[in-house]
């Protein structure tokens, strides 16, 4: 008769298990961030429920005149609505993200009414937004790409 083979199960410490877990969190976020050639992975997790701050339109440094509102943009992971505050309103929509593409759009922007000297800025802030088909993240620096240019339309970084 062939012997029986039981199995234990081991325990881990709780200790172990907590140290265990330090690690691996954090090597799971920067491995979330990490790429194959230019296409990222599934969004990194900080792309989603993170407020970011405009430095560049169109390849030129985001204005940011003294008592203006930092342009600001945040995508949710709930209902994937945009939002955000541009120079003198505050803006928001809806848009789309492909997990495991660099595909990003965004839907035309409502946004309250204000008037302010930064308003052309904004305008063309908020006529670019829908012409975003990709984005990348680096060094955490987001940087949305249309589907004609090399170069970012608009370049965020976290607030």
């Amino acid at each position: 008769m062939p012997a029986e083979i039981f199995q234990v199960p081991m325990k881990m410490p709780r200790r172990f298990s907590a140290a265990l877990l330090s690690l691996l969190v954090p090597a799971s976020l920067l491995l979330g961030g990490c790429s194959k050639g230019q296409e990222p992975m599934p969004a990194p997790l900080y792309l989603l429920d993170q407020s970011w701050r405009l430095t560049e339109l169109e390849g030129t440094p985001a204005p940011a005149p003294a008592g203006a509102a930092i342009t600001s943009l945040t995508l949710s992971s709930v209902d994937n609505l945009s939002s955000g505050q541009a120079w003198c309103n505050q803006y928001g929509g809806r848009f789309t993200l492909v997990p495991g593409t660099s595909y990003l759009t965004f839907s035309d922007q409502a946004s309250t009414r204000m008037t302010c000297p930064e308003q052309p800025q904004e305008s063309r802030y908020l006529t670019l937004l829908p012409q975003v088909r990709r984005y990348t993240i680096s060094h955490r620096q987001l940087q949305l790409f249309d589907s004609e240019h090399e170069q970012p339309l608009l370049v965020f970084e976290v607030k």
